[in-house]
């Protein structure tokens, strides 16, 4: 029997490859692109595909259109805000996600963003390397989590696998904004606490952000909220660029209005090399990797493949996977 084809639009190290296709279900096969760019490529690869695993690349709906035989799109994570979900429900192509898959990993980015920018660790290790010994002065400008009043911004898997691993670190509160509160229980459980969008702005020392891009979270962090910032606070963005005011954060970083940031996540990815944020000395930046590690690659591809060899044979998906559903 002839095997179907799923199309993995991104372009991955052979590491990765060979961890992902372990998990690979007999019957198909899988072709990647060689360039993240080319969008002809890409459309060429999507008219060839049976199932669409996608990432971080674009796909819209003309290029869908051109997929005469796709019968299901799957994210290998959970953001599908490059994924053209009008054109998938006008054409009737489900969209999956594997919801939870990378929440550890990027929790784990998330509480490191925040030791980094409070222990200004590039900077140091810059220091270090080049002869210097800042010690005395970074007594001066460091900080510690323990005691601190943490807020965060969405309340989903991600966030919650936060809350975990700050209890840890013995901060003092962790407050979380979110459109839909949490059973009660569940907060006692996470040790949070909801509190309205600006009270948490004003209140928190560290700031994380784990709202999906969309219509209503679009610009949610701007210059109104950002001035509600303490002088002393910083922000980690491990989501998504837009949903913080670029400009506005910059404006803030630049004249100390904040301490500092750690961003995963930008308006312009890669990010243009005369991005503002490159030249600031109060942030960390990182490459939208918060879910790029090697050890979490096969459990995600299970997710994945599992879901697509479920479909294939008619077999009922999990209801949080799915973000647009088939029609009948």
């Amino acid at each position: 029997m002839e095997k179907q084809t799923i199309v993995w639009l991104e372009v991955q190290n052979q590491a990765v490859m060979n961890e992902a296709n372990k998990a690979l279900p007999e019957g198909f096969e899988v072709l990647y692109p060689m360039s993240r760019t080319d969008r002809e490529e890409h459309t060429r690869l999507i008219a060839r595909a049976d199932y669409l695993i996608t990432q971080g690349i674009v796909v819209d709906g003309a290029q869908l259109r051109q997929g005469k035989k796709l019968k299901m799109i799957q994210k290998f994570g959970i953001g599908v805000d490059k994924i053209d979900l009008d054109a998938a429900r006008e054409l009737n192509i489900p969209v999956c996600i594997t919801a939870g898959a990378n929440a550890v990993a990027v929790a784990e980015l998330a509480v490191g963003l925040m030791i980094a920018v409070n222990r200004r660790l590039p900077h140091v290790d810059r220091a270090v390397r080049e002869g210097r010994w800042p010690k005395a002065e970074m007594r001066a400008q460091c900080y510690m989590l323990s005691g601190k009043t943490i807020g965060l911004i969405g309340i989903g898997n991600i966030a919650k696998e936060v809350a975990r691993r700050l209890i840890g670190f013995g901060v003092e509160k962790i407050l979380y904004y979110d459109i839909v509160h949490l059973p009660a229980e569940t907060e006692r459980q996470l040790r949070v606490c909801y509190a309205p969008l600006n009270e948490l702005m004003a209140a928190a020392d560290v700031i994380s952000v784990h709202v999906p891009l969309c219509d209503g979270t679009r610009g949610m962090i701007g210059k109104e909220q950002i001035s509600l910032m303490k002088p002393t606070s910083i922000i980690v963005n491990t989501s998504r660029g837009h949903i913080i005011d670029e400009a506005t954060l910059v404006e803030a970083l630049w004249n100390k209005k904040i301490r500092g940031a750690g961003i995963d996540a930008y308006d312009e990815e890669p990010v243009n090399p005369d991005n503002p944020l490159l030249s600031l000395e109060n942030t960390v930046l990182t490459c939208h990797y918060g879910g790029s590690v090697i050890d979490n690659v096969l459990p995600r591809a299970q997710h994945a493949y599992g879901n697509i060899e479920k479909f294939s044979k008619g077999e009922p998906l999990d209801p949080r996977d799915i973000v647009v559903a088939k029609k009948t």
